[in-house]
């Protein structure tokens, strides 16, 4: 009892046709007592989620929860207030590491061997097979 569990995950297109987000909106909608939303996307997008929220008449239905690419922006929400009220949006603090960069910049393959994921990062960051 009172515990949380994951309705639905719903991924939006990465170029969304016309009536995409109104269709999010209304997969949102089947989990009827599914009122917590966790929004990871764009800002432009999230913007076209709360328009769509705003054009279903359901402003005000779903509490969401955003990540960082609207944390600290208005545009988002700008005019689609009432659709977002009441959200709540995690903006992680950042800062920078003194020699981090310096640190990272001087990796490579071969004085880079012990990290797994490095090798991956090398062919993805340059472009190569290896």
């Amino acid at each position: 009892a009172g515990g949380l569990c994951i309705a639905q995950s719903i991924k939006i297109p990465r170029e969304p046709r016309a009536g995409a987000y109104a269709q999010v909106v209304q997969r949102l909608m089947e989990t009827s007592t599914a009122r917590g939303v966790i929004v990871f996307a764009h800002e432009d997008d999230i913007r076209r989620v709360l328009e769509a929220t705003a054009q279903a008449n359901l402003s005000g239905h779903f509490a969401w929860v955003g990540s960082d690419s609207w944390g600290a922006k208005m545009a988002p929400v700008q005019g689609l207030e009432d659709a977002a009220h009441g959200a709540i949006t995690i903006l992680p603090k950042r800062a920078s590491v003194p020699g981090f960069d310096e640190y990272f910049t001087s990796r490579s393959l071969e004085n880079n061997r012990r990290n797994l994921w490095f090798h991956e990062f090398w062919e993805e960051d340059f472009n190569c097979h290896l």
